[in-house]
């Protein structure tokens, strides 16, 4: 029988660097989790997301030198300052797991849906339990506690109800003075919740960050993130539906730096790529026309910052060049 050991594809390629890139940047914010939290029931928490992020990143080296790939950069101790005092509030901290985790699920399903060979599908299907198994941990806790923001609710259906009429869409279901669906108030609490925990994450970093430019661009950032809850709360509360709060004045007063700006803008970024891609699956799923507008013209506020700090971070050389196809036209110039 001839065994095929086939190269690994695109997908495959692009799932591992980027598991490898997004695990050594979080691994240090969860160092600076576990060094200055004060609620003790964190610290298992942190303790199994760090040897998850510990074990990804030393699989993916495995495997990357088993198939030549150069290992990435990514982040070490010089872009972690241990001894920098607590800057985040342990709400804060149970909030950014929570996300971390939710994006795990999304990352590492796709993942394995996509995949072919089978030590990489095998991979992600373990980086998808283990997700799981953190988000389970974290929503527990925080049900425990208290402390979790739910989603908004809405009355219980009474009866089931199909549409009577062809014109269903064209007699005002898609107007703005529609009730929300169920799946429209799901998205846009989420992205209320979403956006709530990256202002303040980028406001904490604002306060921290070494450079000028990065301070502003971060405080731009943080703005735009508080306009965009604001959106969606105007919303839920036209309707009379509970919108979240944010944490903005939880944040500590530390100005002394725990991460370089290096990490800090690369985790901004990784941020942003995720508000991006939810705004996505929302426009999807809501059939109001205001609501498509809006996600639109947000998405569009959202990428033009996001280039705005890629730019940045490339003059600073702070952006690792994420594996590509070959510039075929570029060959050809050159042999000429």
């Amino acid at each position: 029988m001839t065994i095929h050991n086939p190269k690994l594809i695109s997908t495959e390629i692009s799932l591992l660097w980027t598991t490898y890139l997004q695990d050594s940047l979080a691994y240090y914010i969860l160092k600076h989790f576990q060094l200055t939290n004060e609620d003790t029931s964190l610290n298992p928490i942190l303790s199994f997301a760090l040897e998850c992020s510990n074990e990804h990143i030393q699989q993916v080296s495995t495997l990357f030198k088993q198939e030549g790939i150069p290992i990435p950069d990514g982040f070490t101790e010089e872009d972690w300052n241990q001894d920098a005092p607590k800057l985040f509030p342990d709400l804060l901290m149970y909030r950014f797991l929570e996300h971390m985790s939710r994006a795990g699920l999304t990352n590492y399903a796709l993942g394995k849906s996509t995949c072919v060979r089978k030590d990489v599908r095998e991979l992600a299907g373990q980086w998808l339990k283990q997700s799981n198994q953190l988000y389970d941990i974290v929503i527990d806790t925080m049900l425990r506690k208290g402390i979790l923001v739910r989603s908004p609710s809405l009355a219980y259906p009474t009866e089931k109800e199909y549409v009577q009429k062809a014109t269903f869409f064209t007699d005002g279901f898609l107007d703005e003075d529609r009730p929300l669906l169920a799946v429209e108030i799901s998205h846009l609490g989420a992205n209320i919740e979403g956006s709530l925990t990256v202002a303040a994450m980028m406001l904490a970093y604002s306060q921290v960050a070494e450079k000028r430019e990065v301070r502003d661009l971060l405080y731009r950032g943080h703005k735009i993130a508080k306009k965009h809850a604001e959106v969606f709360s105007q919303v839920l509360r036209k309707e009379a539906i509970h919108a979240p709060s944010g944490w903005d004045s939880d944040i500590l007063g530390s100005t002394t730096p725990p991460f370089s700006d290096k990490l800090i803008t690369n985790n901004v970024s990784a941020m942003i790529s995720i508000g991006i891609n939810n705004y996505g699956s929302a426009i999807g799923a809501s059939l109001r026309r205001d609501l498509g507008i809006n996600y639109v013209r947000l998405i569009t506020e959202l990428a033009n910052y996001a280039e705005d700090l890629a730019e940045f971070m490339i003059k600073q050389q702070w952006m690792e060049k994420p594996p590509q196809n070959l510039n075929r036209e570029e060959l050809v110039k050159k042999k000429r």
